[in-house]
């Protein structure tokens, strides 16, 4: 049997690491759309960008804008703390301040990579140092299956478990190391500080409305049937009390249903000082609005193992909602087990106005020591005429303005880099919504909707959402038919890629437009697969291709790249379904390629 060899002798340079904290310029402290400098001094030699990450403290505050307007928060589910990058820049440092790199709406490229580059083991471990958030069987849907991150509260990044009758919202303070999204800091290969003169880097943080959500569980407008349910106003299983229409609720209580796994305060997606109200998922009738006297507002939470009339209603949640009496329905409709519970905190005609502290912003750089010997050598190269050359990966991002009457749309890139891998064009829903209306999916884009998520169907209607809690961060395919690009005089491909049954679709029995449920375009699939792998995103999910579509088109396969300059590149996109689109989109085209920076003496330059 042959030995093993544990020691072997490789041709490498061996190096020393280690982690150098770099402080933002303007301060410790940053709110939602301010800059952040920081400057990488040139006293780094080398350090290694794939290692090098930025830490931050973020905490929401949210300081009711009136009597109700109160509910959970927390940033986006999927990528964290990344929501808050809008753009990046980085430049060389000294006197030169040669532009490297420039990523605009940076995290609509993050949120893509992150929606598609993604499975369970990867989630978990953003959850774990990005600030997003994870699945937990504790808050697990036993209705439909929305069973997602944004749903769980025992294991929420930002806000605290209900603890009962006392307790308040409170939030939490989340540490985010994350990776400053680009080329130049996603590069593995050891990077020359000391010949660029250091770095600098400057973050565009997002604006508040794009930055916020609500937990899925007490939303009107998506997947309602994972919301509690309403079980009775007196907790008993032997006769439960129905909310009857235009009637008191002389006990001031509401109890829960113990479906949606609502079986601890801790599993109450509900806070105190939240209102409430109901909507029946067979028949849509939505009591909103129609409560006289005092609003249903939660004053305590509390977790019942008895009821007056003996155990049977044991192990039910008990909502404390007004004194006795004080709490009218004046609608037409009755409160009954087929109604679930939704917040109302966000549609209440209040100001509401929550904010994002970001403290002890740092850059972690990861040092690298190389030999002695090493610098000088490199040094004494370029000053005998030699370069040293550079490459890495980048996006530029050509962005284009879409009316939602366009029903034919040509968007020219003028793309002018001779290293390009892959398109990857997202259209965006531009539509100004409020911080309220964004977070409370008001109005947002309709994704497509699943009966047994969102509701029953009844004579072709149905009566529940899935709209979009993303909007402006992820693209939407909204009725469009098929595309195709123009480059270099040709059709490229030949023939038109049809997109039209990943838009909303129409209800197979003939119903309204509700579920889209026809089969997926396997062609679309194909070049979104090539596209992402050319860019250097690993295509491991096809989950979201609802949530978040785009159009992908890779321009060269393997180790080669396409030269863009002179070619004249269109993208084509056709709306010619009955369906028109719904709403303006921004466009953001970004161009996967291969940037070069060349030092040659004393000048930096770069190619793309």
């Amino acid at each position: 049997m042959p030995h093993p060899s544990f020691f072997t002798s490789e041709n490498k340079i061996p190096v020393g690491q280690k982690k150098i904290s770099v402080r933002a310029e303007n301060g410790l402290s940053y709110q939602l759309g301010q800059q952040i400098d920081f400057v990488i001094p040139s006293g780094i030699d080398y350090m290694m960008p794939s290692e090098t990450y930025l830490r931050m403290d973020v905490k929401i505050s949210h300081t009711s804008g009136g009597a109700g307007a109160v509910t959970r928060l927390m940033l986006d589910e999927i990528i964290g703390g990344n929501v808050l990058i809008r753009d990046v820049q980085i430049r060389s440092g000294g006197a030169q301040n040669v532009l490297l790199e420039e990523i605009q709406n940076a995290n609509v490229l993050t949120a893509l990579k992150y929606d598609y580059e993604t499975n369970d083991n990867i989630q978990q471990k953003r959850a774990l140092t990005e600030g997003a958030q994870v699945f937990d069987v504790a808050n697990r849907s036993t209705l439909g299956s929305e069973n997602s991150g944004a749903n769980a509260l025992l294991t929420n990044s930002y806000s605290f478990a209900q603890e009962g009758t006392t307790a308040a919202l409170a939030f939490k303070t989340v540490k985010c190391l994350i990776k400053i999204p680009g080329g130049i800091f996603e590069s593995s290969k050891v990077f020359p500080l000391g010949l660029t003169e250091g770095l600098r880097v400057t973050l565009l943080l997002e604006n508040s409305n794009r930055v916020f959500r609500q937990t899925h569980n007490v939303m009107q407008h998506r997947a309602v049937q994972a919301n509690p349910y309403f079980h009775s106003l007196n907790g008993s299983f032997g006769a439960p009390s129905t909310w009857a229409a235009s009637a008191a609720n002389a006990s001031g209580y509401v109890f829960l249903n113990n479906t949606n796994s609502i079986n601890s305060i801790e599993q109450c997606p509900f806070v105190i000082g939240e209102a409430l109200s109901f909507r029946n998922v067979e028949n849509g009738n939505d009591v909103a609005g129609s409560f006289t006297g005092v609003i249903p507002i939660i004053s305590a939470i509390d977790f019942i193992t008895s009821v007056a009339n003996g155990n049977d209603g044991a192990g039910l949640i008990r909502l404390t909602v007004a004194t006795a009496g004080a709490c009218t329905n004046s609608s037409i409709f009755n409160i009954t087990s087929a109604n679930y519970a939704y917040s109302r905190a966000l549609d209440l005609p209040y100001t509401f106005a929550p904010t994002l502290a970001i403290d002890n912003v740092e850059l972690l750089v990861q040092e690298v020591t190389m030999p002695e010997g090493y610098t000088s050598k490199m040094k004494s190269m370029l000053k005998s005429g030699g370069a040293m050359n550079y490459d890495f990966t980048s996006f530029t991002n050509y962005k284009y303005s879409q009316l939602a009457s366009d029903r034919v749309v040509n968007i020219r890139l003028p793309i002018q880099a001779s290293r390009c891998k892959a398109i990857l064009a997202i259209p965006t829903d531009a539509s100004v919504y409020s911080v309220a209306d964004a977070v409370n999916s008001s109005g947002t884009y309709l994704v497509n909707k699943i009966n047994a998520d969102c509701g029953r169907v009844i004579g072709g209607v149905n009566y529940g959402e899935n709209r979009s809690t993303r909007s402006g961060l992820t693209g939407i395919a909204d009725n469009a038919t098929d595309y195709q690009f123009v480059y270099d005089g040709k059709l490229n491909p030949s023939r038109k890629v049809p997109v039209g049954r990943i838009s909303i679709g129409t209800n197979p029995t003939g119903g309204a437009a509700t579920d889209g449920a026809r089969a997926i375009n396997q062609q679309w699939l194909i070049e979104c697969e090539k596209a992402l792998y050319m860019s250097g995103i690993e295509p491991l999910s096809f989950r979201a291709y609802q949530d978040n579509f785009f159009i992908g088109r890779a321009l060269s396969l393997q180790n080669g790249v396409y030269d863009a300059r002179g070619r004249d590149f269109n993208l084509q996109v056709e709306y010619t379904d009955t369906l028109a689109p719904t709403k303006n989109h921004l466009w953001c085209c970004f161009v996967a390629h291969i940037r070069r920076i060349v030092v040659r003496g004393e000048q930096i330059s770069i190619e793309v």
